[in-house]
């Protein structure tokens, strides 16, 4: 069996969520290549250590244009994997986060 990703449970795994800024942007080669995903930065009141990082396809749409700093969201269809590397001798995994959109819970912050 292939594990391919993980659904999280997004209250018990994130807590609430803020909207924090966009941190990178994957496009495709060439100059005027055209954009494939986005990655924000989310602020999280359960993972405190670091920003959440969540990436979204293009067709979701810059966010940094509609949503502002600290304001509350909602991942739609979150997906967590496991991206295995290496250094040298010693192996590593990082847990990456992609989702379908991000939405808006309200426009208060926190």
């Amino acid at each position: 069996m292939e594990l391919k990703y993980v659904i999280p449970k997004v209250k018990e795994t994130f807590g609430t969520l803020y909207f924090g800024s966009e941190k990178a942007e994957l496009r495709e080669r060439g100059r005027n290549g055209k954009v494939i995903s986005r990655t924000y930065n989310l602020f999280s009141d359960v993972q405190r250590a670091d920003d959440v990082e969540v990436t979204l396809p293009a067709e979701a749409g810059d966010k940094e244009k509609i949503l502002t700093t600290e304001q509350r969201i909602e991942l739609v269809n979150p997906k967590i994997t496991a991206v295995g590397y290496r250094i040298g001798e010693q192996a590593f995994v990082r847990y990456a986060c992609y989702a379908d959109d991000i939405k808006a819970l309200n426009t208060h912050t926190k």
